[in-house]
């Protein structure tokens, strides 16, 4: 039998759907606003250099076997991280240096912060605790019977008391337990202000274990290799194509209309795009519009960012790859206020830049609403944020102006063009305690032959958990036709390829 199914989105949650679903017998179309498949997953070429618009830092760990399953390790070697991050006081000179060895930086957060020395050592420990806990991968809550369901709560008993400490804002858990003003900064750097504390201690305990990476040849080496397996799989797809309607028939998902009137057909759709866009547009909001609406009104997404890359005629040998640098004088940015500056400099790894020369990149806060209003001012809008970022990487890095020779700009209008990430929200919902221990149904109520994948089912969002949620999609779509997962795609694209 032909089971057709249409995926809308190429990023890597429709690459993962397709992967699998393709894998498992279905017959596979992806349908992507781009010229290319990749969504915000993605790089691009700016003349002798590339721009590396995702992949900073790679959650492992339980996650690993997901890009084993895809083919896409050991295609692309990962370099586990030994430094995760450098934090830079530029009001004191203060330096913290943020590596796998957590009881060296338990020694430099107390000497940062004496007083704040007993939670420093509640941090240490919690870290650790979270690291151990095990993320829900297989099967997906929607399959999960009541047993598989109490057995994950059980798991998480001896976690208990770090999770009820930590899991408040960052900013509202630094308030009340942190004393000295320094350490509270700069652990709220680290995670956005209303994400839980949770977010920073599971980052330092996977850190700790060796399971943060950066993929050998950044995000467009890690993209291309899931490309190149669902491509070989035999998966169909469609660039440059907008989908603007989920069809839908005695309450069952049975194709899209495209921009252009085409009709494509199918037994099933997956929707990677936005929850706002795939319930309010693509559905109309006949199902599940009035729960979003509710979310919307609680959770916040992430804030929309101006990246800055400049490409340097200088290695800049020996300097972090990671900088949060604090004690600047605030600025404004497209309506946004900036009080510390975070810095990537691609100085590792040879496929960002000709020799001699690397790619420094700064990311910086803005509003969505002031450039959506630029109109014909848009291109000098862009070019004021580009002097704003190389004025303040100038204090930074002292001489980079005159070693500058490639300027690149994204806003947030960038990311809505090319990956439509609704408002500039390139990771969707920030975690918050409600939705990091509560979850968001990949299927709509009263609608069949539909699911939802990508990083607006999982907030929090990042690679790990957009493939993650495309494999379940699969698994859904695999349990109401009766197919079994074919859970290593990527060695069935080899074999193919062979």
């Amino acid at each position: 039998m032909d089971r057709h199914v249409v995926i809308v989105g190429g990023g890597l949650a429709g690459l993962s759907a397709g992967a699998y679903a393709r894998a498992s017998g279905f017959r596979t179309t992806i349908v992507e606003h781009n010229v290319a498949l990749g969504g915000v997953c993605t790089a691009w070429p700016r003349g002798a250099y590339v721009v590396d618009g995702c992949i900073h830092w790679l959650t492992g760990g339980a996650f690993a076997r997901l890009y084993e399953e895809l083919g896409i390790v050991p295609a692309v070697e990962l370099r586990t991280l030994e430094r995760w991050a450098t934090w830079r006081d530029a009001s004191d000179g203060s330096v913290v240096e943020i590596t796998r060895n957590l009881d060296a930086l338990a020694r430099e957060l107390r000497s940062l912060a004496p007083e704040d020395a007993a939670e420093v050592a509640r941090i240490i420990e919690g870290a650790s605790r979270v690291a151990e806990m095990r993320p829900p991968i297989d099967p997906p809550q929607e399959l999960a019977t009541t047993r598989e369901q109490l057995r994950a709560v059980w798991e998480l008993r001896e976690a208990l008391g770090t999770l009820v400490h930590f899991r408040k804002p960052i900013a509202d858990y630094c308030e009340q337990r942190i004393r000295s003003p320094q350490l509270a900064r700069l652990l709220s750097r680290f995670v956005p202000g209303d994400a839980p504390a949770l977010v920073l201690l599971m980052t330092l305990g996977y850190l700790a274990r060796g399971w943060i990476s950066r993929p050998v040849g950044g995000t467009a080496r890690f993209r291309d290799a899931l490309v190149r397996t669902y491509v070989r799989l035999g998966g169909e797809a469609r660039l440059h194509a907008t989908v603007d309607e989920i069809l839908v028939a005695n309450d069952r998902a049975v194709g899209v209309r495209l921009g252009d009137g085409t009709i494509v057909t199918a037994d099933a759709v997956v929707s990677t795009a936005s929850t706002p866009e795939t319930i309010l547009r693509l559905l109309g909001g006949r199902y599940g519009a009035d729960a979003l609406r509710a979310r919307m009104q609680k959770w916040k997404t992430f804030r929309p960012i101006v990246l800055a890359s400049f490409g340097v005629a200088d290695p800049l040998e020996g300097a972090p790859s990671r900088v949060v640098i604090d004690g600047i004088e605030p600025f404004e940015l497209g309506g946004a206020k900036n009080d510390h500056l975070y810095v990537r400099i691609c100085n590792d790894d040879p496929s960002f830049a000709p020799e001699g020369h690397c790619v420094v990149q700064a990311m910086l806060e803005t509003d969505y609403d002031w450039w959506a209003k630029c109109g014909t001012a848009y291109t000098s809008a862009k070019d004021f944020a580009a002097e704003i970022a190389l004025e303040q990487l100038e204090h930074a890095i002292p001489g980079i102006r005159g070693a500058v020779r490639m300027t690149d700009v994204a806003t947030p209008l960038t990311f809505w063009n090319h990956a439509r990430a609704w408002r500039g929200a390139y990771e969707g919902w920030m975690p918050n305690a409600d939705s990091l221990f509560g979850h968001i149904d990949k299927r709509l109520a009263g609608l069949d032959g539909f699911v939802m994948a990508g990083q607006w089912v999982e907030p929090g969002g990042g690679v790990p958990m957009a493939i993650m949620s495309g494999r379940q999609a699969a698994q859904i779509l695999c349990a109401e036709h009766g197919l079994a997962l074919v859970t290593d795609p990527g060695r069935h694209a080899n074999e193919r390829a062979a």
